[in-house]
């Protein structure tokens, strides 16, 4: 799909970290804020993952009724967790199916981005901090992931900071961080950019 100054972007995401992050992907391939449509789960909402699953079959349909535009397309992120990226997106092919809803087709636009563990792995990669695992957790409540998470309150690493240095990919990425390989090769084979 080759994209006009007019793409439009259908996102679902977990929370703000990633509404943040997906921000600045869309400013770094130069796809307006007015041009992104992003469904986000309401503050208070415990579960932000079961929201995901939840209104995928939704956001599906949303793009589907506007897919007659070669200009829009759909970007799903949700953190593989202890799942992974394979799992995750299984579930939501799961959750199209039990809908009875067609799957998404290979040449369709719509990215499924699965940071595993989370969102913070991905933030921290790119923020420069080394090691990192997709095994942890990088929350306040984990003594091994206590720093990221308190270098991402404190503003030390951000989405903006991790986006500036997407490109180019460190040569050990694909061996440390397999799930953001994986993103770069779904955000350019299926969104184009």
């Amino acid at each position: 799909m080759k994209k006009s100054q007019r793409f439009r972007l259908h996102v679902l995401c977990e929370d703000e970290l990633h509404m943040n992050f997906v921000l600045r992907l869309a400013d770094r391939y130069r796809i307006g804020e007015k041009y992104l449509f992003i469904d986000a789960p309401p503050k208070g909402i415990d579960d932000a993952k079961e929201y995901v699953l939840k209104e995928y079959v939704n956001i599906v349909d949303r793009w589907r009724s506007a897919r007659h535009d070669e200009n829009v397309g759909l970007l799903v992120v949700i953190d593989g967790d202890k799942e992974g990226v394979l799992r995750r997106r299984s579930e939501l092919t799961r959750r199209l199916k039990s809908a009875n809803r067609p799957p998404v087709a290979a040449s369709d636009p719509v990215a499924i981005l699965v940071p595993t563990y989370s969102i913070e792995t991905w933030i921290a990669w790119l923020c420069g901090h080394r090691p990192v695992s997709e095994l942890q957790r990088y929350k306040s409540d984990e003594p091994l992931g206590r720093d990221v998470a308190r270098k991402i309150k404190d503003g030390v690493y951000t989405p903006k900071l991790a986006l500036a240095a997407w490109t180019p990919p460190d040569p050990d990425e694909a061996t440390h961080v397999p799930s953001l390989a994986d993103a770069r090769d779904e955000l350019s084979r299926r969104l184009d950019v």
